[in-house]
């Protein structure tokens, strides 16, 4: 069956929803309660995926009650967005500055951007694509979907259209940027065996030049 990003996030998402919607608020403060949370939730949701996270464990390791995170955090799924807009807002600010020191050459610059994705991202590209079709509300897999589009995908589709002269006619640079995702996702997560298969430049040269002499 095939399938895109959008197919994955929007999935039964209505189109105007307000619910769990991400809180573009000034940055978080380091050391406060707020950020602390922050950052444990992300080690969990890294590591375990959205379903196995225990906010009540969260809690416990920040050394606050289960209420008071709540008092921070509406509940799970707001915290899950909140850690996901954290760290969408870095790697955003992060990819917009590579095509320049790649002089926005295509390949080159594809390249320098799937690293930074594997080497600093904390998430499973393949674990957080399975929350977002089976653990999570509509709603939810909307706001996140909204915040993935911005800061991961949006730098991707701008890399395609100021390629455009290398591509295909009739190209759709969104389409492009999503069917890019699901080709490197295999190879973001070390534990998956294809991590170490093939290397990102490899992956890169299959995705632009097809495998025909």
């Amino acid at each position: 069956m095939c399938y895109d990003i959008n197919t994955i996030f929007l999935k039964g998402a209505p189109m105007d929803s307000n619910d769990n919607k991400p809180n573009h608020s000034l940055p978080i403060q380091p050391y406060t309660t707020r950020y602390l949370i922050l950052e444990k939730a992300q080690e969990h949701f890294m590591r375990d995926g959205y379903k196995a996270t225990s906010t009540r464990r969260i809690a416990k390791e920040v050394g606050i009650t289960q209420p008071n995170l709540y008092h921070h955090f509406a509940n799970k799924e707001a915290l899950y967005i909140a850690v996901l807009e954290m760290v969408a807002n870095n790697a955003l600010d992060d990819l917009k500055l590579i095509p320049a020191e790649t002089d926005h050459q295509l390949g080159e610059t594809l390249i320098k951007m799937t690293y930074y994705l594997r080497e600093t991202h904390p998430y499973n590209f393949p674990v957080m694509l399975n929350d977002m079709k089976k653990e999570i509300s509509p709603e939810t897999s909307f706001a996140l979907y909204k915040i993935f589009q911005k800061s991961y995908l949006q730098p991707f589709i701008d890399l395609f259209e100021e390629n455009s002269a290398q591509l295909i006619e009739n190209f759709d640079a969104d389409l492009l940027a999503n069917h890019f995702f699901l080709v490197i996702s295999p190879y973001m997560n070390p534990d998956n065996l294809s991590y170490s298969k093939l290397s990102i430049e490899t992956i890169i040269d299959f995705f632009l030049n097809g495998i025909k002499r």
